[in-house]
């Protein structure tokens, strides 16, 4: 008998055996609002979680045994509908183990395109509402989800990472609190990947060495150095001059040496990105060492650009075109 079905749901030997628990055990599913739409849970445009392409990867990828494929093929197909144009996470199972509590989730991406998830803030709460720990997973090495496409998910959250640890009876259900924008001097707004430091001297650079021009819509690197684990961090901002708020979704990002050649060619996907009409707005890119292409590179001497924003039709919304050969999200 698969260990899966033997630790998830005791003697039960058979997948239509478990499937009254599988239901039982599902959590509420939450989305990342990359549709933006105010309440996604709410919305009737759904799509069978059997339309969806089931992918491994990582721990899951090449050592579970068939039986246990099969499992997971079948909790998957066992889900509720998702939103469409939404990335859910549902997590389909719970356990506490000697390491901590271990949350089993399926990333759900019901969009056209792939979805590079960097930071997913969580938080275990009772039934009365009481955060009981919270943590920050980094997927960014699990590279993009690709669209439509499901993926399994462990959350891991260790006992001594918890501000409390209830009684053992008492469930704990998984939450995802939205990170709030930070926002600086009005309308300028940078992403929790910049320092204080980081933000006002990049916020000083963009004013006197990229202001905003009256008309125009662009994105212009602003600084490219070395991040952790020998990936790369790539400040954007992004200029607004027209008398109009814009939503950036889009944004490819080219990488060359001193002699032209290639680096790294990445192309991200965002979340609500607005810059307010005549003004500028900057963000920082993390671009992972399994990117870049080329090894031994000077980060003095690398290069980053971005090719010129497009205006969608019947939309106040700009995207970059995307990287040569790079369909998805991350190449």
């Amino acid at each position: 008998m698969s260990w899966l079905l033997e630790n998830w749901f005791g003697s039960k030997e058979s997948l239509e055996q478990v499937r009254e628990d599988i239901h039982e055990y599902l959590h509420n599913e939450f989305y990342l609002g990359v549709s933006g739409i105010e309440n996604p849970q709410q919305s009737a445009n759904r799509v069978e979680s059997k339309e969806l392409f089931l992918s491994m990867n990582g721990p899951w990828d090449a050592q579970l045994d068939e039986a246990e494929q099969e499992l997971l093929q079948y909790v998957h197909d066992e889900l509720p509908p998702v939103v469409r144009d939404e990335v859910g996470v549902i997590p389909f199972f719970t356990q506490a183990t000697v390491e901590g509590y271990l949350v089993l989730a399926y990333i759900r991406n019901a969009t056209d395109r792939n979805v590079l998830l960097q930071k997913l803030p969580l938080s275990l709460v009772t039934a009365e509402g009481e955060e009981v720990a919270k943590k920050t997973f980094d997927l960014m090495t699990s590279g993009p989800v690709d669209s439509m496409s499901s993926r399994p998910a462990e959350f891991m959250f260790r006992w001594e990472e918890f501000d409390r640890i209830p009684e053992q009876e008492v469930p704990l259900t998984i939450v995802y609190k939205k990170p709030q924008k930070q926002r600086l001097e009005g309308s300028h707004e940078l992403n929790m990947g910049l320092s204080a430091s980081e933000q006002e001297q990049y916020l000083q650079k963009a004013a006197a060495e990229a202001p905003v021009e009256a008309g125009q819509v662009d994105l212009q690197v602003l600084a490219i150095k070395p991040n952790e684990d020998n990936g790369l961090k790539v400040v954007v901002v992004f200029r607004n001059g027209l008398e109009k708020r814009l939503e950036f979704t889009e944004v490819p990002i080219l990488v060359h040496d001193k002699d032209g050649e290639a680096v790294a060619r990445v192309n991200y996907t965002l979340q609500n990105m607005k810059v307010e009409a005549n003004s500028q707005r900057v963000w920082a890119f993390d671009i992972p060492s399994s990117s870049i292409k080329k090894a031994g590179v000077d980060v003095t001497e690398l290069t980053a650009f971005i090719p010129q924003a497009r205006q969608r039709k019947k939309q106040e919304t700009y995207v970059a075109p995307e990287t040569e050969d790079n369909k998805g999200l991350l190449q």
